[in-house]
């Protein structure tokens, strides 16, 4: 089966396959067991709850809508007829469209090119998504849709926080098992020997050099969490190569062409989580292009979790 390279494939693609899955929040910032180290909904709740009757919202790079889903909820709650719409450059799956808990989702849209007329918005939010984008151009745009004095709060990646980090360990320790890719290859000459009926001796050597490389990946594993991605990537792989009888070739090499895709936006998603994250100075010059903009704004602020870990930037916006 022949497989697109990442250059080929369609803008966002890493996005779209994501939110496909049906998921709704993009953090992934494990808690271990229990409650989640951050809750982002008092946040949002607060800024929503500032909003008149008949607020017109929009929540840019929205996901699967988790935001817009609670500007919905602060409407009906507080009996205020915001109309609320999120939009986001990559394809948002099920998410997609007019939800009846009162939001609209819309995807494929680029928040470089908002296709919505000047001064159409009360306020704008954005938890982990803005920064993804062309930031000058972004804004830009946030500053023609948005109303005079209309708001905007941004929750920002941030280059120290606890989820970056988390991203950074979670691809180090990928590549570091998963190498030059040795153990996909093997598994798949290994299928393709049986698929293509070749003599037992070839189909034997295969196996055996595809336990091999599973091996040699397994011995990498660190007992850190840090590795609980790929180690599950190599328990995928053990279990083929141990039970290689159990599977119809031409299914396990379409599967192992999925695991290839899942894994190679998986990868994008990390490395453009890292790109976005804004550090010190990053965030200054970010708020330094809104003021150019004619945005004023309020003072960054770190956003932490209930362990005092950091999540994010805060970022407030206003259009004069």
């Amino acid at each position: 089966m022949a497989r697109a390279s990442s250059a080929d494939k369609r803008p966002g693609w890493h996005w779209s396959d994501y939110w496909r899955a049906g998921r709704v929040e993009v953090m992934t910032g494990a808690g271990g067991e229990g409650a989640a180290p951050y809750d982002p909904e008092p946040l949002w709740r607060a800024f929503f709850e500032t909003f008149e009757d008949g607020a017109r919202l929009i929540d840019l790079a929205t996901g699967g809508g988790s935001v817009a889903r609670l500007a919905a909820a602060v409407s009906r709650e507080a009996g205020r007829g915001f109309e609320v719409v999120g939009v986001d450059y990559a394809d948002l799956g099920p998410s997609e469209g007019r939800s009846d808990e009162g939001f609209t989702l819309t995807g494929g849209v680029a928040l470089e090119k908002l296709p919505f007329e000047a001064g159409s918005f009360d306020g704008a939010t954005s938890q982990f998504g803005i920064e993804y984008a062309d930031v000058r151009a972004a804004l830009a745009e946030l500053a023609r849709v948005l109303k005079p004095g209309g708001r905007a709060l941004i929750l920002a990646h941030h280059a120290q926080s606890a989820v970056t980090r988390a991203a950074a360990g979670q691809l180090a320790g990928f590549d570091q098992v998963v190498g030059d890719g040795a153990g996909m290859r093997h598994a798949r000459r290994a299928f393709a020997a049986h698929a293509n009926g070749l003599p037992l001796g070839a189909r034997r050597d295969a196996e055996a050099a595809f336990a091999q490389a599973v091996q040699r990946m397994a011995a990498r594993l660190a007992p850190d969490p840090a590795f609980d991605h790929v180690r599950a990537f190599v328990g995928y792989l053990d279990d083929l190569s141990r039970n290689m009888a159990r599977y119809e070739p031409r299914s396990a090499l379409a599967r192992l062409d999925h695991a290839a895709e899942t894994n190679a936006a998986w990868r994008q998603r990390q490395r453009s989580q890292l790109a976005a994250a804004l550090d010190d100075a990053g965030a200054e010059a970010f708020l330094a292009r809104a003021t150019r903009l004619g945005l004023s704004v309020e003072p960054k602020a770190e956003e932490r979790d209930r362990r005092g870990e950091v999540v994010g930037w805060r970022l407030a916006l206003r259009k004069a």
